[in-house]
Protein backbone atom coordinates (compact mmCIF):
# COMPACT_ATOMS: atom_id res chain seq x y z
CA UNK A 1 0.00 0.00 0.00
CA UNK A 2 1.61 3.17 -0.88
CA UNK A 3 0.75 6.31 0.76
CA UNK A 4 0.73 9.61 -0.80
CA UNK A 5 2.22 12.44 0.95
CA UNK A 6 0.07 15.61 1.32
CA UNK A 7 0.70 19.35 1.35
CA UNK A 8 0.15 19.67 5.12
CA UNK A 9 2.67 16.59 5.61
CA UNK A 10 5.28 18.61 4.22
CA UNK A 11 4.28 21.97 6.29
CA UNK A 12 4.04 19.91 9.27
CA UNK A 13 7.75 18.08 9.08
CA UNK A 14 9.04 21.52 8.25
CA UNK A 15 7.31 23.43 10.76
CA UNK A 16 8.78 20.91 13.72
CA UNK A 17 12.42 21.07 11.75
CA UNK A 18 12.40 24.85 12.11
CA UNK A 19 11.19 24.97 15.57
CA UNK A 20 13.54 22.30 16.79
CA UNK A 21 16.32 25.07 16.23
CA UNK A 22 14.63 27.43 19.27
CA UNK A 23 16.21 26.06 21.71
CA UNK A 24 19.54 26.24 20.49
CA UNK A 25 18.67 30.20 19.31
CA UNK A 26 17.95 30.66 23.02
CA UNK A 27 20.86 29.19 24.36
CA UNK A 28 23.30 31.25 22.26
CA UNK A 29 21.43 34.29 23.39
CA UNK A 30 21.83 33.53 26.93
CA UNK A 31 25.45 32.77 26.33
CA UNK A 32 25.78 36.00 24.79
CA UNK A 33 24.33 38.03 26.98
CA UNK A 34 26.10 36.73 30.15
CA UNK A 35 28.88 39.52 30.33
CA UNK A 36 30.66 37.02 33.22
CA UNK A 37 30.37 33.51 30.72
CA UNK A 38 34.23 33.79 29.79
CA UNK A 39 35.53 32.88 33.05
CA UNK A 40 35.28 32.90 36.88
CA UNK A 41 34.33 35.68 39.18
CA UNK A 42 33.63 35.93 43.00
CA UNK A 43 30.33 37.65 44.29
CA UNK A 44 30.66 39.09 48.02
CA UNK A 45 27.14 39.38 49.23
CA UNK A 46 26.85 41.29 52.87
CA UNK A 47 22.89 41.04 54.33
CA UNK A 48 21.83 39.53 51.34
CA UNK A 49 22.68 42.36 48.87
CA UNK A 50 25.62 42.25 46.40
CA UNK A 51 28.01 44.11 47.96
CA UNK A 52 31.05 43.42 45.20
CA UNK A 53 32.16 41.78 42.06
CA UNK A 54 35.11 40.75 41.39
CA UNK A 55 36.75 39.02 38.15
CA UNK A 56 38.70 35.76 39.33
CA UNK A 57 39.71 34.77 36.04
CA UNK A 58 43.49 36.82 34.67
CA UNK A 59 44.26 37.63 38.20
CA UNK A 60 47.72 38.35 39.27
CA UNK A 61 48.96 39.74 42.73
CA UNK A 62 47.48 40.72 45.78
CA UNK A 63 44.43 42.75 46.27
CA UNK A 64 42.41 43.35 49.75
CA UNK A 65 38.99 44.04 49.94
CA UNK A 66 37.67 45.15 53.28
CA UNK A 67 33.93 44.03 54.53
CA UNK A 68 32.71 46.73 57.06
CA UNK A 69 29.04 46.62 58.68
CA UNK A 70 27.45 47.26 61.77
CA UNK A 71 27.92 43.46 62.60
CA UNK A 72 31.87 43.76 62.19
CA UNK A 73 34.95 43.56 59.79
CA UNK A 74 35.75 41.03 57.09
CA UNK A 75 38.78 41.20 55.25
CA UNK A 76 38.82 39.18 51.88
CA UNK A 77 42.30 38.70 50.12
CA UNK A 78 42.75 37.98 46.80
CA UNK A 79 45.89 35.93 45.61
CA UNK A 80 46.47 34.98 41.64
CA UNK A 81 42.93 34.22 41.40
CA UNK A 82 41.98 32.52 44.47
CA UNK A 83 39.51 34.24 47.44
CA UNK A 84 40.27 34.05 51.10
CA UNK A 85 39.12 35.21 54.23
CA UNK A 86 41.81 36.60 55.48
CA UNK A 87 40.61 38.40 58.97
CA UNK A 88 37.19 38.66 60.67
CA UNK A 89 36.72 39.69 63.95
CA UNK A 90 33.87 37.53 64.31
CA UNK A 91 34.10 35.19 68.06
CA UNK A 92 34.31 31.54 66.00
CA UNK A 93 36.49 32.59 62.88
CA UNK A 94 34.92 29.36 60.80
CA UNK A 95 35.31 31.32 57.48
CA UNK A 96 39.06 32.55 57.89
CA UNK A 97 40.03 28.91 58.41
CA UNK A 98 37.63 28.03 55.43
CA UNK A 99 40.64 28.35 53.00
CA UNK A 100 40.78 29.68 49.50
CA UNK A 101 37.92 28.99 46.81
CA UNK A 102 38.66 29.37 43.70
CA UNK A 103 36.29 27.33 41.39
CA UNK A 104 32.72 27.95 40.50
CA UNK A 105 30.64 26.08 43.23
CA UNK A 106 33.05 27.24 46.33
CA UNK A 107 31.36 29.08 49.01
CA UNK A 108 33.34 30.99 51.69
CA UNK A 109 30.70 31.88 54.81
CA UNK A 110 30.56 34.62 57.59
CA UNK A 111 27.90 33.83 59.59
CA UNK A 112 28.13 36.16 62.37
CA UNK A 113 28.17 38.91 59.87
CA UNK A 114 26.27 37.85 57.31
CA UNK A 115 28.87 38.12 54.68
CA UNK A 116 29.00 35.37 51.59
CA UNK A 117 31.47 34.82 48.95
CA UNK A 118 30.31 32.71 46.51
CA UNK A 119 32.74 31.74 43.43
CA UNK A 120 30.81 31.85 39.98
CA UNK A 121 31.11 30.95 36.33
CA UNK A 122 33.11 28.52 34.00
CA UNK A 123 36.09 26.86 33.91
CA UNK A 124 36.79 25.44 30.37
CA UNK A 125 39.23 23.24 31.89
CA UNK A 126 40.21 19.46 30.66
CA UNK A 127 41.77 18.69 34.10
CA UNK A 128 37.95 19.20 35.40
CA UNK A 129 36.32 15.36 35.88
CA UNK A 130 32.24 15.69 35.35
CA UNK A 131 30.95 13.97 38.49
CA UNK A 132 28.07 11.74 36.47
CA UNK A 133 30.94 10.43 34.52
CA UNK A 134 33.88 10.14 36.32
Amino acid sequence: MIMKVKKWDIIIIALFVLLSFVPVGIFAMTVAGNEEADGVYAVVTVQGEEYKTIKLTGHTGNEDILVKTDLGMNLLQIVDGKVMMFEADCPDQVCVYQGAASKPGDTIVCLPHKVVVEIKGTVPDEDQTDITTN
